[in-house]
């Protein structure tokens, strides 16, 4: 069975890169000369299947950053791998710094390197729409809301004031009650649930004496 890698996109789990082999000869070579040749292997999470590609560039290439991205991404694109998450920033500076780290490191030592082969193990997930995964849990707590007296259990009283917590939102909270759809202002004094989920105070609580669970990602509260 094959991997639909250009269908998909995925996000960066793990990365390891060591040196595998040093291609050496006897007489001086500029290190703006030296090659690299990078070889990659993409595992996907709980498959036994992974592609693998090798790609060759001058060891220049990788003292600047913009044209290493030039280079690099366009393969990890055919992958499938996100190339605007952190993670894939992280994995290009380790490529930078193990390529030139390596190679100075060679040269400094007397030897004289003409190619540097570099191994690179990386581990990718698919990528989960969160929104869509939100909107879906959303629908089924609504549903059960909305479903009063019919197997709904409130949260206990007492874990409602002991686990909620006022906070004042910022910059990285921001957003909408997913209870009432209105703005989570900047500022605003909203209720947190110990799954790290903001709502409005009197929205939340309000749900609360209805259902014990989080309405977005179903955490469960204390009942009687």
């Amino acid at each position: 069975m094959a991997l639909a890698w250009n269908s998909r996109r995925y996000n960066v789990v793990s990365h390891h890169i060591h040196d595998l082999k040093i291609s050496s000869q006897t007489s001086h070579i500029p290190s703006h000369l030296v090659q690299i040749e990078l070889r990659v292997d993409v595992y996907l999470r709980r498959h036994l299947f992974f592609r693998q590609q090798t790609l060759c560039f001058g060891l220049n290439i990788l003292h600047n950053r913009d044209r290493a991205r030039e280079v690099l991404d366009p393969m990890f694109l055919r992958f499938g791998i996100n190339i605007f998450s952190v993670s894939y920033d992280i994995m290009i500076q380790e490529i930078i710094e193990c390529g030139i780290g390596t190679t100075n490191r060679i040269l400094n030592s007397g030897y004289y390197c003409k190619a540097l082969n570099l191994h690179y193990k990386i581990l990718v997930e698919t990528e989960i729409d969160q929104e869509a995964l939100m909107t879906t849990a959303l629908a089924e707590s609504t549903s059960e809301f909305e479903s009063i007296n019919y197997g709904m259990v409130a949260a206990k009283e007492s874990s409602i004031g002991e686990m909620l917590k006022k906070v004042r939102v910022d910059d990285g909270d921001a957003g909408n009650c997913m209870i009432c759809l209105e703005e989570l202002e900047v500022g605003y004094e909203a209720s947190r649930m110990p799954c790290c989920h903001f709502f409005h105070g009197d929205c939340i609580e309000k749900w609360l004496k209805q259902s014990h669970y989080c309405p977005i990602c179903r955490f469960e509260m204390p009942t009687n």
